[in-house]
């Protein structure tokens, strides 16, 4: 109760940290299973401010659109009374990207990309590193004309590391930025914001999440081309604000990358800056690293195929919506380890995932899946997610198209209205379901 307090008290505060974020009586829920659920801000007028016990379909840290009867509810567990909230200020801020914020290109959406396209790998790896480190000094400068300089030498080390990438890596790079670093920019900001913290103390908590990770830290493809995204993102949109960047909120919501941004601002550094730095945080040595994490990196399952090849029969779910119904979708997803695939999608050998929308309800636990990414595609109007499953052709026996369909078993549970089209093959069953035009 205590943590909702604090962020309604500083609501008017939220409200300016981006234009129409966190808009008045932003409606939010503190959930505790064995507690009970704290709502927060606007709230239906039957909805009481304490609700205790457990929530229906809040399964997981975090929930972006709760169906708590007010639109836009982000749900969240905290981790204790400690928990600073930023994960709820993160979410909600991915809330407000949806109608706010339009990339600028149909690239980049994917979660990652087929490290195979990288020609030097152990080099790459080397040079971000690099940049991070060039970014955290930058960060942590007290003096700002040479936090200046180190800005523009961290553009130009990026420059030289994207000279030879292809287009698509780049894509993802900038696009996980735009969309996960700015949400972590706003998340750290809020958080600090309600604990009375002053600004001053913003970028040196930016910078601590740059640090290089260690070689256990997560999967090496997870670590290139998610994870880093976000300290990088919010530490580029630190800077564009601590150099007063011209209407750069707008730009950013015009889908121009942060990196683009950034050097349309400040310019950027020398070969000789970029060569000094390299020097100055050895990197020879980063690149003797890299290559020890490459050595020690599990090859694992890369393919789909391969990942398919682990059970005689799956299920595949298409679930559509036209693009102004895709918020009645809600699709959440985890596992303590995730493989990302060489065509994009995201293999998880154990966890939950749990998709819903009027007329379709999938919970499943403890199961392997496959989730095809990116998540919530968008094409000629329509949004679309799949997963994929296995299940015994045996437990599929009833299924009809056209017809309710119900199956209930150890880890999954499986709801839909009416299948409108079924397609069987060899070792695959595939259900699609549409939401219609209007509800």
């Amino acid at each position: 109760m205590a943590q909702a307090e604090r962020v309604e008290r500083h609501a008017d505060a939220l409200s300016r940290l981006w234009p129409g974020y966190w808009p008045k009586g932003q409606p939010f829920i503190l959930y505790a299973p064995d507690i009970g659920a704290v709502f927060g801000g606007a709230r239906l007028p039957d909805t009481p401010r304490f609700r205790p016990g457990r929530l229906e379909g809040a399964e997981f840290h975090f929930v972006l659109d709760y169906p708590s009867g007010v639109p836009d509810t982000v749900l969240l567990r905290p981790d204790g009374a400690d928990d600073d909230l930023s994960t709820l200020f993160h979410e909600q801020f991915h809330d407000f990207q949806n109608t706010a914020f339009r990339w600028m290109s149909g690239d980049g959406h994917q979660e990652f990309v087929d490290l195979n396209a990288i020609p030097d790998l152990t080099g790459f790896i080397a040079a971000l590193d690099l940049e991070r480190l060039v970014l955290q000094a930058a960060l942590l400068e007290p003096d700002a004309p040479a936090r200046k300089h180190l800005a523009q030498t961290y553009l130009a080390l990026r420059t030289a590391r994207s000279a030879d990438l292809p287009a698509e890596v780049l894509a993802v790079q900038q696009q996980r930025e735009w969309s996960e670093g700015t949400a972590e920019f706003i998340g750290l900001q809020a958080a600090h914001l309600i604990a009375d913290r002053p600004d001053a103390t913003l970028p040196s908590t930016i910078a601590r999440a740059l640090t290089t990770p260690s070689q256990n830290d997560m999967s090496l493809v997870s670590e290139l081309l998610r994870w880093r995204a976000y300290p990088v993102g919010a530490a580029l949109t630190w800077l564009l604000a601590d150099v007063g960047a011209d209407q750069w909120r707008a730009q950013l919501g015009q889908g121009v990358p942060l990196d683009v941004l950034l050097r349309q601002t400040i310019g950027e550094g020398s070969v000789e800056d970029a060569a000094a730095a390299a020097a100055r945080f050895d990197l020879p040595g980063l690149k003797a690293q890299a290559a020890e994490r490459l050595a020690q990196a599990l090859e694992g399952v890369t393919t789909r195929e391969a990942f398919l090849d682990q059970a005689p029969h799956w299920l595949v779910l298409e679930l559509t919506a036209p693009v102004e119904r895709g918020k009645e979708i809600q699709l959440s997803f985890s596992a303590a380890k995730m493989s990302p695939l060489a065509d994009g999608a995201i293999a998880l050998p154990h966890g939950m995932v749990v998709m819903e929308a009027p007329g379709f309800a999938l919970k499943s636990e403890r199961n392997p899946a496959l989730i095809d990414v990116p998540v919530g595609v968008v094409t000629g109007g329509v949004i679309a997610h799949a997963v994929t499953l296995p299940l015994a052709a045996a437990d599929l026996h009833e299924l009809r198209a056209g017809e309710p369909f119900l199956l209930e078993k150890e880890g999954l549970s499986l709801r839909i209205a009416a299948p409108y089209e079924i397609h069987q093959q060899a070792g695959r069953t595939r259900i699609s379901f549409a939401l219609p035009q209007e509800p």
